[in-house]
C-alpha cells in the first residue's frame, strides 16, 4: 500500500486539520474570524450579533474538529506506511467523520445563534 493517492489525501487531511486548529487560535487570539471557515459565503463579519459570543462557541467546536482531523491524518499516514490495518483505516475514517459532525453542527448552530438575519442590520 502506502504512498500514492492515499499519501496525497492523507497529507491533505493533516493540513486541513492543521488549518482549522490555526483558524481557532487566530480567532481567539487576535479576534480575526476567516470568513471561509467560520461563516457562510453570504455572511460577513458585520453580520455577528455577538462576536465574542461567537468566537468563543465556535473556538472549541472548531478547535476540536481541527484536532481529531489532525489525529486521523497521522493515524492515516502511520497505518499506510507502515501498519497496513484495515482496523486502523475504519477508525481514522470515524475520527473523521466524527469531527466533520462536529464542526458542522457548530457551523449551523453559529451561524443561527450569532448571526443576523438578512435585512435586519441594524437590531
Amino acid at each position: 500500500m502506502g504512498a500514492g493517492v492515499g499519501g496525497f489525501i492523507d497529507i491533505m487531511f493533516l493540513a486541513s486539520g492543521v488549518y482549522l486548529i490555526y483558524t481557532a487560535v487566530m480567532a481567539k487570539k487576535k479576534g480575526s474570524i476567516s470568513g471561509n471557515v467560520m461563516l457562510a459565503k453570504n455572511k460577513n463579519e458585520n453580520d455577528i450579533k455577538d462576536r465574542a459570543g461567537f468566537i468563543s462557541y465556535m473556538y472549541k467546536r472548531v478547535l476540536t474538529a481541527g484536532i481529531m482531523i489532525v489525529i486521523a491524518g497521522i493515524i492515516h499516514m502511520v497505518n499506510d506506511y507502515f501498519i497496513y490495518s484495515k482496523t486502523l483505516t475504519w477508525i481514522g475514517i470515524g475520527v473523521i467523520l466524527a469531527a466533520i459532525a462536529i464542526y458542522t453542527a457548530a457551523y449551523l448552530q453559529g451561524q443561527k445563534r450569532y448571526m443576523r438575519i438578512q435585512g435586519n442590520k441594524k437590531k
